[in-house]
Formats: structure tokens, C-alpha cells, sequence
């Protein structure tokens, strides 16, 4: 505490005194700047050094690690991320049972036949043991041009389709050959053959879809669909003129009267067969369109009739042919159809829903020609395969809180069940969940082999 530097002032007056020259040959009798604790420099030989010969003072560094070492702390780390993964998806996994459905193969011959009637909306009919169907009518139409080849004269009556009904009688109504249909302008339309009108079964009426021509030749016979034609024929009985009428199912046309450009009949014939081959495959298009899981169609069981539509005159002098086919398509609900397949082939399927799988591949034969407006017959020919319908929501609820003991006991009281395994999660749990909606169900169809039982 009593050692006081010297006044820098002093100092420095001092050594400005002295010659450069002097500086160094002074005596000691030269007064110097005194040496003190505040400004004694430490050489660097004398910093304190630790027992290891590192200066204390420097700041250390840490040990560089090599590209190696980061990469195996990396991997590292995605292990536990990957295992920490695996572990929580065990954990999360939805519990699953996997069912097989019962199965049936059935083998079907000419010799069953089956009747079909026509209902109302959809088609039903498995409570009371009756096949269904609705009738859906399709109307296809093609054409293609020719070159014409001079002119011709022509007189062609109108033509087209309507549908007659009967809310008269519960019996049936004779039509007579060239029975007149008038317009409510006026014109006149006939039959060109005895026509039998069914009777009407309650509020509904007896109805048949036939073909009328115009009275004469002309195109102002050509009108588009009527909504009303009267018989004027019946004027003599009021009742039976107001309950049996008609209307157009499609528009009247094809009237035409005078010169018009004409094409051999051997190119109009060679368009006509390329027409209705063209026309053919779209209605196998149509009918195959109908098999689905709720519906089955076959073509075989469809009324066609194909007709010539009046030709017209193109540009350059060249004709278009044109075609059209009505087709008059049975179609079936598949949950009733399938139900008539079993019960024919003696097939235990009581009040159980069944599906029918490669309907398809069945072979339907028409034992009638004519037009579908009423009860059909038909056999199948060919094998198809009956699953056993599986409520899925009924089977998880079943075994919804229920022990693993239990599964196959449960499964058992489900007929319509051929096999059935479960899976829990996680893994570690020995009963089902409680919540029935985090039971997955998922169906298998059966194998092929399992099909053939008798």
C-alpha cells in the first residue's frame, strides 16, 4: 500500500532532457522511470502453465470429431424414431376379423322354369317367394350415308308406335284389323292387325303396345307423340269410348309424297346390315350396363324389333339410311333374383339374403316370342355361385367387449358365416373393443374349391 508510482509527468520531462544519442551511454547516475508492481511486463516463458503444459490463459477447444462419428450419431438417432414408430403403430392398429361368407355352387339346366311377373318400381318380391321385374324400354337409333344414284317417286304413309289402353273391363278388348286412331287435330291413324287389349287389373289398366299407320301418304301426317288418341269407332258406347284410348309412345314420321333422290338397293341394304350390327353391340353394351350388384339383365330375355326409319337426302346428292330398335328389357333386382336361383336349386337359404356371382355367365332362354307385357317364363342354363349375404355391423357389434374365448362361439351362431379369424390390437390386449366401430370387417370371397359341395 506505501509503493506510489512516479508522477508521468516528472518522468517524461526527464527523458526529454536526454539526447537521443545520450539515451543509451547515459550513467547510472541518470534517474529512470522506477519500477513498480503496475508496470513490470511478464515475459511470456513465465504464464502459468497447468501439470499438462497448457496455458491456462489460451481458451481450449473442444476435440474435433471426424465425418464418421456424426453420421453413427444420426443413425442413432432414426433407430429410436423408427422403433418409437413400430411401437405406437402396434399400439394404434384397428382390430380386424376377416370372414369368409357360406357358399353355394349351383348347376342350372332347361328344365327349371322360371316365372317372372311385372311390378311397380323396384323390383321385389322375396317375402311372398314371386320373381319380379320392371320393364325398361330402350330406344337405339344409327345411321349412314350412301351416294344416290337418280331420283324416284315416292309415297310413303307415316308410321310409329302407341300404347292402348283399357280402363274399361277388367276383360279383355278386341281390336279390330284397321280400328282407327284419331289425333285431336284430326288425323287418322289404323292398325294393320287384330289387336287384344288386356284387361285392367284394379285402378290399373290393361295397356299393349302396338304399330299404326297414317291413313294416307304425305308428310303432314307426320307428327311428333300424342298425348291423347280417341277411337272414334266406340262413339256408339260412351263408356268403353272414355276407358279405352291410346297415346304415342314416340313421335309418327316416315310421311312422305314426291321426288327424291334414290340409292341402289344394294348399297341401302349393305347400310342397313351395318346399321343394325352397330346397333346390336350397343344394346349388349346396355343389357351388361344392368348387371350390378343390385340389378341383372339378360339380353335373351329383351324384346327387339328393329325398324327402318324414312330415309333423307343429304348434301352432294348422297341419302342417310336410318334405323332404329326398341328394346323392351326385363330387369331384375338381384337380391330377389338370387333368392328364386337358390330356392329352385333346393338351396337353404330360408329368409337369408343371398347374391348370385357370375350371373353373367348364366344362359337365359325366352319361352315367348312376343312382346313383354306380362308374365314371362324362361330357363337358365349354365353354373353360377350363391354367397351368403354377412351383416358386417350386426357381426361387430356381437363381438363388441366380448373376450377372445368367445369368437369362435359367436361365429358359430352366424349360419351365413363359412369362416371367420380374428386379429386384437394391440397386441397385448385379450378382448375385443367395446366401441363396435373400431371393429373392422373385412369379407373374402370364397375360393373356387370351396364351391363345390353338393
Amino acid at each position: 500500500q506505501d509503493i506510489m508510482p512516479p508522477d508521468p509527468s516528472d518522468a517524461s520531462r526527464h527523458l526529454d532532457s536526454i539526447s537521443d544519442s545520450d539515451r543509451f551511454s547515459a550513467s547510472p547516475s541518470v534517474d529512470l522511470p522506477e519500477k513498480t508492481i503496475r508496470n513490470i511486463q511478464v515475459p511470456a516463458s513465465s504464464r502459468p502453465k497447468s501439470r499438462f503444459g497448457v496455458d491456462l490463459r489460451e481458451p481450449i477447444s473442444p476435440p474435433k470429431t471426424g465425418r464418421f462419428g456424426r453420421w453413427w450419431l444420426w443413425i442413432g438417432v432414426a433407430l429410436a424414431l423408427l422403433v418409437l414408430g413400430a411401437i405406437a403403430l402396434l399400439a394404434l392398429r384397428q382390430t380386424s376379423v376377416t370372414v369368409i361368407p357360406r357358399s353355394y355352387k349351383v348347376s342350372l339346366d332347361e328344365t327349371t322354369i322360371f316365372n317372372a311377373h311385372p311390378v311397380l318400381g323396384a323390383a321385389t318380391g322375396t317375402a311372398t317367394g314371386t320373381l319380379g321385374f320392371t320393364l325398361e324400354t330402350v330406344v337405339l337409333e344409327d345411321s349412314e350415308i350412301v351416294p344416290a344414284k337418280g331420283v324416284e317417286l315416292v309415297e310413303e304413309k307415316a308410321s310409329g308406335t302407341i300404347i292402348i289402353y283399357n280402363e274399361y273391363s277388367t276383360q279383355p278388348v278386341k281390336l279390330l284389323k284397321n280400328t282407327r286412331f284419331a289425333t285431336p287435330e284430326g288425323l287418322i291413324f289404323r292398325i294393320p292387325a287384330e289387336v287384344i287389349v288386356p284387361g285392367k287389373k284394379g285402378s290399373i289398366p290393361g295397356k299393349i303396345s302396338v304399330t299404326v299407320f297414317a291413313d294416307a301418304a304425305g308428310e303432314k301426317y307426320n307428327v311428333g307423340t300424342v298425348a291423347r288418341f280417341i277411337l272414334p269407332g266406340l262413339k256408339s258406347s260412351p263408356a268403353m269410348f272414355s276407358s279405352v284410348y291410346a297415346s304415342g309412345k314416340d313421335a309418327i314420321t316416315g310421311g312422305f309424297s314426291g321426288e327424291r333422290p334414290a340409292a341402289s338397293k344394294q348399297d341401302i341394304d349393305a347400310a342397313r346390315a351395318n346399321i343394325r350390327d352397330r346397333i346390336h353391340k350397343k344394346i349388349l353394351e346396355t343389357v351388361h350396363a344392368k348387371n350390378s350388384e343390385t340389378t341383372i339383365a339378360f339380353v335373351d330375355l329383351a324384346y327387339i324389333a328393329f325398324e327402318s326409319m324414312p330415309q333423307t337426302t343429304e348434301a352432294e346428292g348422297s341419302i342417310k339410311i336410318h334405323e332404329r330398335a326398341r328394346i323392351e328389357l326385363p330387369v331384375f333386382a338381384a337380391d330377389n333374383f338370387a333368392f328364386a336361383v337358390a330356392k329352385s336349386a333346393s338351396a337353404d337359404v330360408e329368409n337369408e339374403s343371398v347374391i348370385l356371382k357370375d350371373a353373367d355367365r348364366l344362359t337365359a332362354h325366352l319361352r315367348a316370342s312376343a312382346e313383354i307385357e306380362s308374365a314371362i317364363q324362361f330357363t337358365l342354363q349354365g353354373s353360377a355361385q350363391l354367397i351368403w349375404k354377412v351383416d358386417a355391423r350386426e357381426l361387430s357389434q356381437a363381438i363388441a367387449g366380448r373376450d377372445r374365448d368367445a369368437f369362435e362361439a359367436i361365429i358359430g351362431g352366424f349360419s351365413n358365416i363359412e369362416e371367420a379369424h380374428a386379429r386384437i390390437q394391440p397386441f397385448w390386449k385379450n378382448s375385443f373393443p367395446e366401441d363396435a366401430s373400431k371393429i373392422r370387417i373385412k369379407m373374402i370371397d370364397p375360393k373356387p374349391a370351396a364351391l363345390e359341395r353338393q
